[in-house]
């Protein structure tokens, strides 16, 4: 009884032993195959590619002379690791070159934005088998390109010539050019209005802290479009009608203009050449909105106007509004009017729906400018 006992517990202590083994064993067969596969995935040549980004490998092929690091930059900034930290963007696209591909060497694209930052190239340096069936090929960078010309981050910005620009606690200095505030160029071609001052700021390594600072020392917001910032000059904007009448000068019956340029366009206005001479009171010889009316009043389009008639009323939901003062001489406004009219026995609604730009020009004003407003 006593030597069935002394082996079964023999028995006992091999098995254990022999289970323990086992599981070391299979442990270690589970993790070369886990390793292995991990190893598989990340060397598939697209996920390689992200890896070398997420990783900050990538920035060991390049070179941390890129380019002169702006004076405005943060002290201490390596180009590296703002190449590094741009490669760890959410906004980084990875998509590959195809006609830079071959057999043999894989090129990629690496966009932040829809903007290329960079070309990867990638050969296989070796390749073996692991588990007899998973065949891992080793990358190693076969050319990298860059698109830094102008540095990691640059701007164009351009304010009013009374306000300042601070990068990273900085003033801006160095103009790059002055001109006239944009959008108002049909206005300053007959009067100045305001002037606007552009800085051109390059070879940024990080995203700066950009600060703009108008004339009565207040911090101005601002959007960020396409490495451009633009802001406008602070123009009085008066919502209606009554309030600006203060800001203009006589008399001037600005929906009347509207509607003698609404009637023109349909040949509704009696006269030589379809009503002309009631609009080149209001406009300036050989300016952009006199040759308009000159060329359709002398054209061929104008005489083929659907055939109509006027409703009565001929003009509904009128309405002038949105004022933008510029100075003295010059304003615009929103207008908006519907011209009724029979169109082959049917009612037809024409909408005008315009800003529309003023100037004093020799003792009274002229129409410059029209820009339609998008519903």
């Amino acid at each position: 009884m006593g030597l069935f006992t002394k082996k079964k517990s023999l028995y006992g202590k091999l098995l254990m032993t022999f289970t323990i083994l086992l599981s070391i064993l299979g442990l270690i067969f589970l993790g070369y195959v886990f390793n292995s596969m991990v190893i598989y995935e990340r060397n598939l040549i697209d996920n390689y590619i992200k890896y070398l980004a997420d990783s900050g490998k990538l920035t060991e092929n390049i070179d941390d002379g890129l380019f002169e690091i702006s004076e405005y930059e943060k002290k201490s900034a390596k180009i590296t690791d703002g190449v590094k930290r741009l490669l760890k963007s959410d906004d980084l696209i990875i998509k590959k070159n195809s006609d830079l591909s071959n057999g043999e060497v894989f090129a990629y694209d690496l966009k932040i934005n829809d903007k290329l930052i960079s070309t990867v190239s990638l050969k296989s340096s070796k390749s073996y088998i692991k588990m007899a069936i998973l065949k891992i090929d080793e990358w190693e960078v076969e050319d990298i390109k860059t698109y830094f010309e102008n540095g990691i981050y640059n701007y164009d910005i351009t304010v009013p010539v009374n306000h300042k620009v601070y990068i990273n606690g900085k003033e801006l200095s160095k103009i790059a050019y002055e001109g006239d505030v944009e959008g108002l160029d049909r206005l300053t071609k007959h009067i100045e209005i305001a002037k606007s001052k552009t800085y051109e700021v390059s070879n940024l390594v990080y995203e700066p802290e950009i600060k703009i600072i108008n004339e009565n020392d207040k911090e101005v917001e601002y959007k960020v479009n396409d490495n451009k910032i633009a802001v406008g000059t602070n123009f009085k904007e008066i919502s209606t009608l009554d309030e600006a009448k203060e800001y203009i000068k006589g008399d001037f019956d600005i929906l009347k203009l509207a509607e003698n340029w609404s009637l023109f366009l349909t040949d509704d206005l009696n006269g030589s050449y379809h009503g002309l001479h009631k609009l080149t009171p209001y406009l300036i010889q050989d300016s952009y909105m006199y040759d308009m009316a000159y060329n359709w009043s002398h054209g061929e389009d104008i005489t083929f106007v659907s055939n109509h008639r006027l409703k009565n009323p001929i003009f509904t939901n009128e309405e002038v509004k949105n004022f933008v003062i510029y100075n003295d001489n010059a304003f615009s406004c929103e207008v908006y009017l519907e011209k009724n009219m029979i169109v082959s026995g049917k009612t037809k609604v024409d909408v005008l729906h315009d800003r529309l730009y003023f100037i004093y020009y020799e003792n009274g004003y002229k129409l410059v400018d029209m820009k339609s407003i998008e519903e």
